[in-house]
Order: structure tokens, then C-alpha cells, then sequence
């Protein structure tokens, strides 16, 4: 769904002018500390960072003309540029020492799901890429890549601007959305549980019907001053239906009700809004919601991917081992 644009970043003469700011997690604080340490030699550019020359209202602009993104929603090219950016920062720092328990749950994720979308694997690289940079996490201050690039990037005094961009994507996560309609070009779309109602642009194409319930991660306008008035679904967007008689419809929403019911209690999480929180995020364990895809996987075309049944109803899902061991007894 995006290109990779390898801007070039530079640690090398950026470590020595960077300020006292404490880190909030202990990893990021040992690898702004071993950055330090390695600043007379190459390890990592993040000059391009420090000269991204975003202030205000010309944000939209300077950023999409400045990569060339001109074939992107503006707000969806914010985004891509922040990604590209934080793509190959992480791909440098993740050798360091340091991060070697989270780089390692990274790449054992990697050669497990194999992400590349359909048909080699349900997981679509935009999905795996968020999940990878800001929901993975070690640690008892749930430490992910993007959490311990901001507080690097924060010890350089990197734009304000820019940091915002980057807290809007690691604070996301996925949600579940029913679609309620049209307004313009936007798809109208409803998260249960919090009952959030917003516009957004779909970069793949889909456009859906009304009544379809969606797996997606919206980002917001990182800028609300912009006053933009819509929201962008970053990831190819999953629908999930049902095969009723035949037919292959909408997974009903009082359904998904259903299972948040049997299910928010377990994230230990009292309120019910921070419980469906907690749950999409990080879901009940690490690969909570990785195994959902790849098991309910059920079609796909280009612009989305249909996903069959319920995490926690092992029969719904066509691809579960008791779905399979059922089919093999058949």
C-alpha cells in the first residue's frame, strides 16, 4: 500500500547536540546512551529529521511536495512521509543491543505471518507495519519502536510538528467500525464501543456499502488547527462478514457486541471504554490479533481483505486447527 522512501537520516553529528531530556522507558533511555557512545562513527542520520522544515499551516504542503507525494490524499502523505521516516530509523537502531529482545519478537513475527497481503499472507504490510512499530512492545513501560524513536527523537529537539505526527501513529490502533454511509468522497464510519463517528478517505480504494463492519486503524488529523475534517484508514481495510445459507453477509454488529461482552473483562480493565482500548492494541497476548487475521482470513481483492468469525469462537474462523481437524473428519 506505500512505497519506501529512504530519506537520509544522521546520528553521527546530531548525538553530540542533544539535550538532557530523561527518556520515559529504561530501553529508549539505554539506547539514546549507546547512541551517544557510538556518535564518531556512522550509525544512524537524523539530520534529514532535525531539517524537516514543518511550522503550521504549511505543513500539508511542504511535507507532500517535499517527497513527492503529490498521488496521496495530503493527509494520507503526512502519514506515508512520518512512515518512511520512522521505517528506516527503526531498520538502523534495531541492531543495537539494547533492542535486540524487541527486534528479535519483530523478526520472529516476520517469519511467522510472512506480511505481504494476499494471497501469501493475510497480514497487509501497512497493517503489520503498525502493529510492528507501535503496538509490539517489552517491558513493564510497554516499549515499542516508535515510543523509543520519539524519546530519541525528542532528546535532539527534532520539530515539534513532526513529533506530533509520530505520537498520533504510535498512540492509533485498530478499532472496529461500522460503516454508516457517504458524505462527499469520505467514507462515514462508526467505532463501536466508543460510538466515535468520523469521515475518512480509504487510500486503497474501497469504498465499501453501508452496514459493513470494519477491522482498519483510522488516523486522526494530527493538527486539529487544520481544521482538515477527516481522518485517513491507514491500513487496507478488513471486512468481516458472515456465510449465512450461502450467502456471504455483513457480520452483524450486535455480534461483535456479543464478544466484547464475553471478552473486555479479561484485559483487566474495569471501564468499559479503556478495556476496548487496551483489547485492540494489544488484544489479550501478543499475537492476539495477528492469529485472528491469519485465521478468519476468507477472500480478498485488491483494495480489502474479508475476514470470517470471532477470536474467541475457534469453529467461526476457516483456517483455526479445530476448523481444519473438522474439515479433515468430514
Amino acid at each position: 500500500m506505500v512505497e519506501n522512501v529512504t530519506p537520509s537520516l544522521n546520528l553521527n553529528r546530531e548525538m553530540k547536540r542533544a539535550s538532557s531530556v530523561s527518556p520515559r522507558g529504561p530501553i529508549a533511555k539505554r539506547v539514546i546512551a549507546d547512541l551517544r557512545k557510538q556518535s564518531k562513527r556512522k550509525v544512524v542520520d537524523l539530520g534529514e529529521l532535525r531539517q524537516a522544515k514543518m511550522e503550521g499551516m504549511n505543513l500539508l504542503d511542504s511535507v507532500v511536495s517535499r517527497q513527492d507525494l503529490s498521488q496521496y490524499d495530503p493527509l494520507h502523505g503526512v502519514y506515508v512521509y512520518a512512515q518512511n521516516l520512522l521505517s528506516v530509523f527503526v531498520e538502523q537502531i534495531a541492531e543495537l543491543p539494547p533492542l535486540a529482545k524487541l527486534a528479535d519478537a519483530y523478526f520472529r513475527a516476520e517469519e511467522e505471518y510472512m506480511p505481504s497481503g494476499p494471497p501469501m499472507s493475510p497480514l497487509t504490510g501497512s497493517y503489520f507495519f503498525c502493529w510492528g512499530c507501535f503496538d509490539l512492545f517489552v517491558g513493564v513501560k510497554k516499549e515499542s519502536f516508535g515510543k523509543i524513536c520519539i524519546e530519541v527523537c525528542r532528546s535532539l529537539n527534532v520539530d515539534p510538528h513532526l513529533m506530533a505526527i509520530f505520537q498520533a501513529m504510535q498512540d492509533s490502533r485498530m478499532g472496529l467500525y461500522v460503516h454508516e454511509g457517504f458524505s462527499n468522497d469520505r467514507v462515514m464510519l462508526r467505532e463501536i464501543v466508543t460510538n466515535d463517528r468520523l469521515a475518512a478517505v480509504v487510500p486503497s480504494g474501497y469504498q465499501g456499502k453501508p452496514g459493513e463492519m470494519w477491522f482498519a486503524r483510522v488516523l486522526p488529523e494530527p493538527f486539529p488547527e487544520l481544521e482538515l475534517g477527516y481522518s485517513v484508514v491507514f491500513t487496507t481495510p478488513y471486512v468481516i462478514v458472515e456465510k449465512v445459507l450461502g450467502k456471504v453477509l455483513p457480520a452483524p454488529e450486535s455480534h461483535w457486541i456479543a464478544y466484547l461482552d464475553r471478552t473486555l473483562a479479561r484485559t483487566g480493565r474495569v471501564d468499559r471504554q479503556s478495556a476496548y482500548e487496551q483489547l485492540m492494541k494489544y488484544g489479550l497476548h501478543r499475537h492476539y490479533w495477528n492469529e485472528y487475521i491469519f485465521e478468519a482470513y476468507g477472500n480478498h481483492q485488491h483494495d480489502m481483505v474479508l475476514l470470517t468469525g470471532y477470536p474467541d469462537v475457534p469453529l467461526s474462523r476457516p483456517h483455526s486447527r479445530e476448523s481444519q481437524a473438522r474439515e479433515d473428519q468430514a
